[in-house]
C-alpha cells in the first residue's frame, strides 16, 4: 500500500507521486472543550478518521493537520486554544498555495469544526488561491455538514457540540478517551442574542445531552458519513 501521509515521503518519491494526481487532503480541527467527558482534539479526532479511510479508499494523500482554528466563543474554557480569523485564513491560504505550486490540482479541505467564521476564514482561503490557480479544484466542507442530516433519525433533532453525535463517534474512534460523567445544562440565552462567552448558556461546554450516545451508534454514524463523503467526492472530482 502506498504511504498515505505528504510528510512521509521524499520530496523526490512525492514528486512522482504528484504526477498520478491524487486527491489531496487537508484536514482542519480545533482545540476546544467539548463538554467535561470529551478531549480537546475532538474537532480533528474525527475528521482525521475519515481522512484515512477516504485515502485508503480513494488512493489519496493527507497532508500535515491544521489542528488549530477560530473557537474564539469557548476560549474562557481551559484548554481551548482559539486562533484569529485572519491567522486561519492566512495559514490556510499559504498552506493551498504552495500544495498547488507543486503541481497538485485535486484538493480536499475537511474540517471537523464547523463555526460559522471558522469556516468562513477557510473558505475565503480557498477562494484567494482558487483565483490564483484556476485550473484547480478544490472542495471545502466539514464532516458535519453531512453528519447532522442524520439529526430527527439517529439522534435527537436538538443535537450539537458535544452531544450524541460527537461522543458516539469518539467512541469509535478512540473509546479511551471518552468519560461516562456527562455533565449538561443549558442556560437561555434569548432568541437572536449575540452570545460571545459561551460558558455564561452552557457551563459544562456541553451544547446537547450526550446522554444516548454508545459506541455502536458511532460506527454507524461514521460509516454513513464516510460513505456518503466517498460519494461526494467521486462525482465532483471525477475519481
Amino acid at each position: 500500500m502506498k504511504k498515505l501521509h505528504w510528510e512521509e515521503y521524499t520530496y523526490t518519491e512525492l514528486q512522482e507521486r504528484i504526477k498520478e494526481d491524487p486527491l489531496v487532503i487537508l484536514p482542519v480541527g480545533s482545540v476546544e472543550a467539548h463538554g467535561n467527558h470529551l478531549p480537546l482534539n475532538t474537532d480533528m479526532l474525527q475528521p482525521l478518521w475519515l481522512a484515512e479511510k477516504i485515502a485508503m479508499t480513494l488512493n489519496a494523500l493527507i497532508l500535515p493537520p491544521v489542528h488549530y482554528g477560530w473557537t474564539e466563543s469557548l476560549s474562557s474554557f481551559p484548554g481551548t486554544i482559539s486562533i484569529g480569523f485572519d491567522t486561519l485564513y492566512l495559514l490556510v491560504r499559504d498552506i493551498l498555495s504552495e500544495v498547488l505550486r507543486h503541481g497538485v490540482r485535486k484538493i480536499l479541505v475537511m474540517s471537523g469544526h464547523a463555526s460559522g467564521n471558522h469556516m468562513a476564514a477557510i473558505r475565503l482561503a480557498c477562494e484567494e488561491v482558487n483565483k490564483e490557480y484556476e485550473d484547480a479544484k478544490l472542495m471545502l466542507l466539514s464532516d458535519y455538514y453531512i453528519a447532522y442530516q442524520y439529526r430527527g433519525e439517529l439522534v435527537p433533532d436538538d443535537d450539537g457540540h458535544a452531544g450524541v453525535i460527537e461522543t458516539s463517534r469518539i467512541m469509535a474512534i478512540r473509546p479511551e478517551l471518552v468519560k461516562q460523567d456527562y455533565k449538561f445544562k443549558k442556560n437561555p440565552s434569548g432568541k437572536y442574542m449575540i452570545v460571545v462567552d459561551y460558558s455564561k448558556v452552557v457551563p459544562y461546554a456541553t451544547f446537547s445531552d450526550p446522554s444516548g450516545a454508545s459506541a455502536e451508534l458511532g460506527k454507524k454514524l461514521n460509516e454513513m458519513i464516510l460513505e456518503e463523503l466517498v460519494k461526494i467526492i467521486k462525482e465532483n472530482f471525477k475519481i
